[in-house]
């Protein structure tokens, strides 16, 4: 399993995890320990995908462009040069759901190819 944390945006990501904790349960798992809290058995609704977007390395993209592309239940994303660049080179963020988990993790990959290759 491998669990990237979301650091100040937990609360949004907690939300999106039906208040599972991510931080709480990488730390049991990192220290062997079972995770305590017993998760609701059934299937969710909805499968959601947070993706740290970036600058890419040769183009320019924009917000639109993004939304122009694909269908985001919330997407901020800035191409302004003067936009500090955060941890992993985020200079946005998006959140995407679908009800077939495998549709969506398509839809990640593809955003994040767009993302890489400023959307070429």
């Amino acid at each position: 399993m491998r669990l990237r944390l979301p650091g100040a945006l937990s609360p949004q990501v907690n939300k999106l995890t039906f208040g599972v904790d991510l931080f709480d349960v990488e730390i049991s798992l990192a220290l062997g320990e079972e995770v305590i809290r017993p998760l609701d058995s059934g299937d969710p609704d909805r499968f959601y995908g947070y993706i740290l977007l970036r600058r890419p390395k040769r183009g320019n993209l924009t917000q639109r462009d993004f939304e122009r592309h694909f269908s985001f239940d919330e997407i901020r994303y800035s191409s302004s040069p003067d936009t500090p660049a955060g941890p992993y080179g985020r200079v946005g963020q998006a959140i995407v759901s679908d009800e077939d988990e495998l549709k969506l993790q398509r839809t990640i990959e593809d955003i994040v190819r767009s993302n890489e290759t400023a959307g070429g």
